[in-house]
């Protein structure tokens, strides 16, 4: 049935260049072909102007199931390796900056290149892009499996980066094209618990490979068996999509891009971004007061302001609209947004840290145990989407997104100041509730912000804002990972005891899996207790960054929902290259 599927779609060839369709007429049929072109706004839209019937519903579930597999280890690979990291640290004789730069070098390079890929597409085709996105992203994860050292799999999760920034753009706007604009939602909604499903997935699949004495399947499996899973994946999509061409958009030129994109925004934000990163891996092994330290930690914040002003003054295409920093709405939302981002992925990472060295659990456990914190923030979205639409019927404005905004970041507060109570002695019972309670609260805030976010910005710039939200988010995300590494770091070198302590220094790695085994007793807890310290102090500088965001979250204005309006924005955002999700536009 499948095979026959397939080559019905043979007979009816569809071209989409962006700004022209040509599909074959009725008098195609015969000897001469008559081509028509159509001016409208998606590949879609442009069948039903044809008086074509849409993709029909099978072939769109084989587009979407191709695509949220490649989206599901794009995403997935942020967090893949926060259960197997200190197995991996082990093997490859990590030291506390390179482990922390496993997990930031991936979504440092997924945060760079991504408002870049939106332009390729415009240029190349959504299809290539996509395409040689998914190679790149192959290419990395072999690397990564292969790597025999900690810099050489740094290096490969920076390649891999580079191909999983181009999937999360491409997968969302090649959908888009496909699907009728009053079907999209509906779609969307599907691709979105791909996001979810990857929080749960990510930790339990890094643990479930990291477990276990055999030298054949190990963690390195994490990464091998990416590239099956690509290559299933680009069959589905290429077979789905068979004699359907997204040709580049025809007003698109490389001149264009070359005189218009914002290369030396992207280049600060970029560079900004890196020096803060870096000082702080800096702070870990240096110490804050050491000249290379001062330097970066000083000069990032520095370069980030620097673009902020040049992006308010630039004439070509700015990364983030110059009415947003007028806009006192936008701006808090950016910045709850990052700090949000912030201690989500602090979380991620050392809690599966906490739960393997402090408790002794093996990987596979130490994911099974994250599940309150990843399944709570999954699963919080959900009744926090059914109380925005409630409240939104009621009043007709953004009130509920900006309550929600507001109660999740009370709940994110107090919960990650209740995590500060984790410690060598703590239940198993608290070891359950306290994530979760910070999971709850992180949850309810993946999706009301950008709504809020949406509504405060003219339908001009939504999609230019749009990649400037998803950007800040991701850059939320990778900077957290790095101070909470740095914190963590500094506090640990401080406490650990004198014996450990010297053998750290001469060796430059701790083998986090095996502190259990330190003999004698007294000795084991001294570091069991230092390590559990040290993991706290990273939620007690996470709560207060929360709270600040609590605090300047009252003053959120409300904007008017008209449905209209609504779907507008939609249809600017989805039809844009940006690392949108397009069912919260």
């Amino acid at each position: 049935m499948v095979i026959s599927f397939f080559r019905h779609w043979r007979s009816s060839p569809t071209t989409f260049t962006g700004s022209e369709l040509t599909l074959p007429s009725e008098e195609s049929l015969g000897s001469t072909a008559v081509t028509t072109p159509i001016d409208t706004s998606t590949l879609a839209s442009r069948q039903e102007a044809q008086g074509r019937p849409p993709f029909s519903t099978l072939r769109l579930l084989f587009v979407h199931l191709g695509a949220a597999m490649t989206l599901f280890l794009a995403t997935t690979d942020a967090t893949i390796v926060s259960t197997s990291l200190p197995t991996i640290a082990s093997s490859l004789g990590a030291s506390q900056t390179q482990y922390t730069w496993v997990g930031a070098a991936y979504m440092l390079t997924q945060t760079a290149f991504q408002p870049l890929y939106g332009k390729l597409s415009d240029l190349v085709g959504r299809k290539n892009i996509l395409y040689a996105s998914m190679f790149i992203f192959a290419t990395g994860s072999l690397l990564c499996g292969a790597a025999q050292s900690i810099t050489g799999l740094i290096l490969a999760r920076a390649l891999a980066g580079v191909g999983g920034g181009g999937i999360v753009s491409s997968v969302w706007v090649l959908t888009s094209e496909i699907v009728e604009p009053r079907s999209r939602a509906k779609w969307s909604q599907a691709l979105s618990v791909t996001w979810s499903c990857s929080a749960i997935a990510g930790p339990l699949l890094g643990g479930l490979f990291s477990t276990g004495a055999s030298t054949t399947f190990n963690w390195r499996w994490a990464f091998y068996l990416n590239l099956p899973v690509c290559v299933v994946a680009w069959i589905l999509i290429t077979l789905s999509l068979r004699n359907v061409s997204f040709g580049p958009v025809k007003s698109a030129t490389w001149r264009d891009l070359a005189l218009h994109f914002d290369f030396v925004g992207l280049l600060l934000f970029i560079t900004g971004t890196g020096c803060v990163v870096v000082g702080f891996g800096f702070a870990t092994d240096n110490g804050w007061t050491s000249p290379s330290t001062l330097a970066f930690i000083i000069t990032g914040p520095l370069i980030l302001v620097l673009g902020g002003v040049y992006e308010m003054h630039t004439k070509r295409d700015a990364l983030f609209p110059p009415s947003a920093f007028r806009n006192f709405t936008v701006v808090i939302i950016l910045v709850v947004t990052f700090l949000h981002n912030f201690a989500f992925n602090s979380g991620t990472f050392y809690l599966a840290l906490y739960f393997q060295a402090v408790n002794g659990s093996t990987p596979l456990h130490a994911g099974i145990q994250m599940l309150p914190y990843s399944l709570g923030s999954s699963l919080a979205s959900v009744p926090a989407a059914w109380l925005i639409g409630y409240v939104q019927t009621k009043t007709g404005d953004t009130a509920g997104q900006k309550w929600i905004i507001v109660f999740g970041l009370v709940v994110s507060t107090v919960g990650f100041g209740l995590l500060s109570l984790l410690d060598d002695m703590t239940s198993h019972s608290l070891q359950t509730i306290l994530p979760l309670i910070a999971g709850v609260g992180i949850g309810m805030l993946f999706h009301a912000p950008y709504q809020v976010f949406a509504g405060a910005l003219d339908s001009s710039t939504l999609a230019v804002g749009t990649s400037a939200f998803f950007l800040v988010r991701f850059t939320g995300a990778t900077v957290g990972l790095a101070v909470a590494g740095s914190v963590y770091g500094g506090t640990l070198a401080r406490i650990m005891p004198a014996g450990v302590r010297r053998v750290q220094d001469q060796s430059a790695s701790i083998d986090w899996t095996s502190l259990h085994l330190i003999e004698p007793l007294s000795l084991r807890v001294q570091v069991l207790h230092a390590v559990a310290v040290a993991i706290k102090m990273i939620w007690v500088v996470c709560t207060p960054f929360l709270g600040v965001a609590l605090l300047i979250s009252l003053f959120v204005r409300r904007f008017p929902v008209e449905e209209a309006i609504s779907d507008s924005k939609e249809n600017r955002c989805t039809s844009s290259a940006s690392p949108s999700l397009a069912s919260e536009a």
